[in-house]
């Protein structure tokens, strides 16, 4: 397997594997109001304001921010099947795509005739194939207007470690040599019931399966919360997270004095990291440093993988299962469900052989899953 970006691997197969059920359009509508409210924005604070969401894929999560009465909204799309896809959705919707701009460029190539008051960027970034993310969020933030706001994902190997396991798990179940339309049945079958167990689960398992376990991109690199916040300097601060982890006991008055809003996210993160490995975890706050040491590992565990997947060789196995037993260490007191997680991994990869029944039936993996990606709504200084 070789590398490649999540738009050359769309473009080659004619895919957007991105659509979303949204039979339930006012169910959709609250899922994402509430995430709005977590990164601190109202309807209010879009009406009448100018919007850029950059890799919008299909559109569906679109027309929830169409509906807060942008005054423009641009829509930079890279993918032509995102393309065909957005402009056919978007055509049953009538009066509430009207101010909506169809973009089909990649965002490197685009020429902004204006800066944003709002710049959205969903699911770009990390695992998209790219070199270096934190360039690429540069390019995006050069879109963001003095005193506006920029919404980005971030996922990391913590956040993704579940994902990262079940992907190791598909390719030894699958043979990367066969057609797309074989691979994705089979890949349907052994993680089908894993993807049942999510009650907010609005994408088919078909599309999940393509986009995490089967596309190269997705083995990429990871732009963590503290990556971004490095990446994008002092001109931006941490405005607002999904899921809200940030605490900020400073007096009122002791704010503004000195900042520090992006040092003490930073903190935040590392405290609270251990979390993303599991959306079902509700525990405390952890050791930093600890969770530093997990995090390490869960990144050298995803380094391995990339390897073993170029060089189909299963000697890397032993390397893993190793790594596997320095996480269990350092989860074993605090994350019992991950714990008992890994084990079947562990049992799973060590056997002779591999089953798609076996993947499926696995009753600790099946229902562990981290907390993927992590929204963050970031304020633009006016300076």
């Amino acid at each position: 397997m070789t590398d490649a970006s999540l738009v050359e691997f769309y473009r080659r197969y004619g895919i957007s594997p991105v659509h979303q059920d949204i039979s339930d359009l006012p169910r959709h509508f609250a899922r994402r109001a509430a995430l709005y409210r977590h990164l601190g924005i109202l309807p209010a604070f879009v009406r009448g304001r100018s919007v850029i969401e950059v890799g919008p894929g299909s559109g569906f999560n679109s027309l929830f921010t169409a509906s807060l009465g942008p005054s423009r909204y641009v829509l930079v799309e890279g993918n032509p099947r995102g393309v065909r896809d957005m402009t056919a959705l978007f055509g049953h919707f009538g009066s509430l795509c009207e101010t909506m701009e169809i973009v089909p460029s990649l965002i490197e190539a685009y020429k902004p005739d204006q800066e944003f008051d709002f710049v959205l960027c969903e699911g770009m970034l990390p695992l998209s194939g790219v070199p270096d993310p934190a360039a690429l969020l540069a390019s995006v933030a050069r879109l963001v207007a003095p005193g506006g706001v920029l919404v980005i994902t971030c996922i990391d190997a913590m956040s993704y470690f579940a994902e990262t396991l079940r992907r190791l798990l598909a390719n030894l179940l699958i043979d990367p040599g066969e057609p797309l339309e074989m691979r994705t049945p089979l890949c349907v079958r052994a993680f089908g019931p894993h993807l049942a167990t999510l009650s907010g689960m609005t994408r088919s398992p078909e599309d999940w399966v393509v986009d995490n376990l089967i596309n190269p991109a997705s083995i990429g690199r990871f732009l963590s919360i503290p990556d971004a916040i490095t990446a994008l300097g002092e001109t931006y601060d941490v405005f607002g997270t999904s899921p809200r982890f940030l605490t900020d006991w400073r007096w009122y008055k002791d704010i503004g004095m000195d900042g520090r809003f992006n040092a003490l996210a930073i903190d935040e993160y590392w405290a609270n990291a251990h979390r993303l490995l599991d959306y079902r975890y509700r525990g405390s706050p952890g050791d930093p440093a600890r969770n530093r040491l997990l995090y390490d590992a869960c990144l050298a565990v995803q380094g391995e993988i990339r390897t073993l997947e170029r060089a189909r060789d299963r000697a890397g196995i032993d390397r893993i299962q190793s790594w596997l037993r320095r996480i269990r260490d350092l989860v074993q007191n605090a994350l019992f469900d991950v714990d008992r997680a890994l084990q079947d991994v562990d049992r799973l990869i060590g056997a002779a052989t591999i089953d798609a029944d076996r993947i499926a039936s696995a009753d600790h993996l099946r229902p562990w899953f981290g907390r993927g990606q992590q929204y963050v709504s970031f304020s633009r200084s006016r300076a």
